[in-house]
């Protein structure tokens, strides 16, 4: 069990530890700068170069469109209702504790396939893996670009 940790690539884990502290900051009541909230949606990146690891059907791309769409549906509506304030280039958010959860899930799935290539990849040649993973990562990539929506359409104020 030891080996799968520490057969990983270094950068792992510096990633990881970003990532919860990412993840944890976003649980407090905070001001910060707009643009970083603008280039989360660039984990759908990463998405959709794991999901084409997979040498997916063509339908599990359908999957993946409409599970990135209902996310971002999803993180506009929950993302809105956590935006206090835009003014200027910073946006004041209410604590939330579903970031952490996100990021989480998009690091150990990662990690997962990385792990499931080297020791069962015909689990990865399923269909029902593919559709589940592709879902998985698409939904919760899709709810940083409604988040990002959200704050972009945040009425600004002054001060």
């Amino acid at each position: 069990m030891s080996a799968l940790f520490t057969s990983a690539p270094l950068w792992v884990w510096p990633l990881l530890a970003m990532l919860l502290a990412l993840g944890l900051n976003a649980m407090r009541t905070r001001t910060t700068p707009a643009w970083p909230l603008y280039g989360l949606p660039l984990l759908g990146v990463l998405s959709l170069r794991s999901v084409s690891a997979l040498e997916a059907a063509n339908w599990v791309w359908g999957v993946f469109a409409l599970a990135y769409a209902l996310g971002a549906v999803f993180g506009l509506r929950f993302q809105a209702r956590r935006i206090l304030k835009k003014a200027g280039r910073k946006v004041l958010l209410k604590g939330e504790a579903l970031t952490l959860p996100s990021v989480m899930v998009l690091f150990w799935a990662n990690f997962a396939l990385g792990v499931l290539s080297a020791v069962a990849p015909d689990v990865l040649a399923s269909l029902g893996f593919q559709a589940g993973f592709a879902s998985v990562l698409a939904g919760v990539s899709g709810s940083f670009l409604g988040r990002a929506a959200a704050i972009l359409r945040a009425p600004r104020e002054d001060g």
